[in-house]
């Protein structure tokens, strides 16, 4: 099939994103239009208490709408829909994400290549002035990996395609057999952090590739429902996953360094009176862990590729050292 020609799925996560959905799901479906392909939109409520459901099921009625019976967080939530899509391509998108009409007309070309596992565009504010999300840049030290880079080349258009350390969930247009073939997103992250860039490292690790589409713009509001949530909840599952991830990704040297790190910063944090580092790192679940090492290893044998997070990064950082870029 031609890569133009590829359907889409698109799954949208929603809790309580009722006036959300409302302002973002007609430039989604205008966005769809505009490309004249198969498609299907799939919303997962994830136990909303706002009306989200009602309303889905009176002003949108065809969008497929899958419920939850209790909140289950993002990656479940996010799965429900990825094993239900039936396209080719699977659209990972938030609730409070606004597609331009054209987003996907730049994006679809990726998927000619056979070693592409997925593309995101650039997010910026619903003014359009200010950036918010662009290609990630990898780094890697005794403190773990960092994600948290963006970069954005200083001018248009770019020779080449830019690869991406991950792609942001908030945005991330995937190949459907690959996304299954990696088991979507990990749930040992639930309820929130980290999902999207532990997917792409993953993508990455068994020898497929992320990028960065510049000339696809959304439009992101500054909002979410995870920052309602108490903070020092969010603190303790955003330092467990954050642990959790570094212990799938680093091996050797680099893994023991960042485990004495990890254990000098909780007993420095307890001195202090926050209990936060401590308490993540009784939360990491081991055995979860082994199991997600043990699928990894067996995709990187299924398709004899091995990269490790230090291969991956010298990857990306060789494919873009001829192209000027900023750092955000």
């Amino acid at each position: 099939m031609a890569s133009d020609k590829r359907s889409i799925s698109v799954v949208i996560p929603n809790y309580n994103g009722k006036h959300l959905l409302e302002a973002n799901l007609p430039s989604v479906i205008a966005a769809l239009q505009a490309i004249q392909t198969e498609h299907e939109i799939i919303v997962v409520d994830d136990a909303s208490s706002d009306g989200s459901v009602k309303f889905l099921q009176k002003d949108f009625p065809q969008v497929k709408l899958l419920v939850h019976e209790y909140n289950k967080g993002f990656a479940p939530t996010m799965n429900k829909g990825i094993f239900e899509a039936r396209y080719d391509l699977v659209l990972a998108l938030n609730s409070d994400v606004a597609l331009s009409a054209d987003y996907f007309k730049e994006q679809l070309k990726y998927f000619g290549k056979t070693d592409t596992f997925g593309v995101m565009g650039r997010i910026v504010d619903h003014s359009g002035t200010q950036l918010q999300d662009a290609a990630k840049l990898p780094k890697v030290s005794f403190k773990g990996i960092k994600g948290t880079y963006n970069y954005i080349p200083e001018a248009l258009p770019v020779p080449t395609w830019l690869p991406s350390f991950f792609l942001s969930g908030a945005n991330a247009l995937m190949d459907r057999k690959k996304l299954l073939e990696l088991n979507g997103f990990d749930e040992i992250y639930a309820p929130f952090y980290f999902e999207d860039a532990d997917l792409g490292i993953r993508a990455w690790r068994v020898g497929w590739k992320c990028y960065f589409e510049p000339a696809s713009v959304c439009m992101h509001e500054l909002s979410s429902t995870i920052s309602k949530l108490k903070s020092q909840k969010v603190k303790t599952i955003i330092e467990r996953n954050r642990i959790q991830f570094n212990y799938l990704h680093l091996s050797g040297t680099q893994l023991f360094l960042f485990k004495r790190w990890c254990w000098l910063r909780s007993v420095g944090r307890l001195l202090k009176g926050d209990i936060t580092s401590y308490k993540a790192l009784q939360l990491v679940d081991k055995a979860d862990l082994e199991r997600s090492k043990l699928a990894l290893r067996q995709l990187q044998q299924k398709n004899n590729v091995f990269n490790s997070i230090g291969d991956v990064e010298r990857l990306i950082l060789k494919s873009i050292s001829a192209i000027p870029y900023r750092i955000f």
